[in-house]
C-alpha cells in the first residue's frame, strides 16, 4: 500500500508552509482581517483547490489512457461554511468542459474522473482519521 504524506510547520503568526515529502510546499496563511497577512491560501481553501485541481488531473488522464481529446476543462469548487463552524455544509463542483470529441466520450471519461478521483472521495465519504499527539518541552 502507497503512503502519502504531508508536513506542516508553523512559520510566524498564521502563516505556515505545508509540504509532501518530494520537494513540493505551499505557504498557507489566514486573510488579514482573520488575523493573518494574506500570503497563502487558507488550509480549508487548500483543500477546495485539491479538489478542483484533482478533477482536472483525473481527467486529463482518463482522456490521455482513452485517446480522447480533452479539449478544454475547468472545475470551480464553491463550499458552503458556517461563519463560527468548522463543518462545511455543502460543496459545489462547477465542472465545465469544451471538446471536439463525442459528447458520450466526455461524459464517460468524466463519471470515470468522478469514479477516480480521490479528493473527491475524501469528500464523499468518511474517512477516519487517527491523531497521535506528542508534546514534549522545546
Amino acid at each position: 500500500m502507497a503512503k502519502l504524506r504531508a508536513n506542516a510547520k508553523l512559520l510566524e503568526n498564521v502563516r505556515l508552509v505545508t509540504d509532501n515529502g518530494r520537494g513540493h510546499n505551499v505557504v498557507c496563511d489566514l486573510s488579514e482581517a482573520a488575523g493573518g497577512t494574506n500570503t497563502g491560501p487558507t488550509p480549508l481553501e487548500l483543500a477546495l483547490m485539491a479538489l478542483a485541481g484533482c478533477g482536472v488531473i483525473i481527467y486529463a488522464d482518463v482522456c490521455k489512457n482513452s485517446k480522447i481529446d480533452p479539449g478544454k476543462i475547468e472545475i470551480e469548487v464553491e463550499a458552503e461554511k458556517a461563519s463560527k463552524s468548522p463543518s462545511l455544509t455543502g460543496v459545489t463542483m462547477k465542472v465545465n468542459i469544451a471538446s471536439k470529441a463525442r459528447k458520450a466520450l466526455v461524459e464517460a471519461a468524466w463519471r470515470r474522473t468522478e469514479a477516480a478521483c480521490p479528493v473527491l472521495f475524501v469528500y464523499k465519504e468518511s474517512v477516519p482519521v487517527k491523531v497521535e499527539t506528542q508534546i514534549s518541552g522545546q
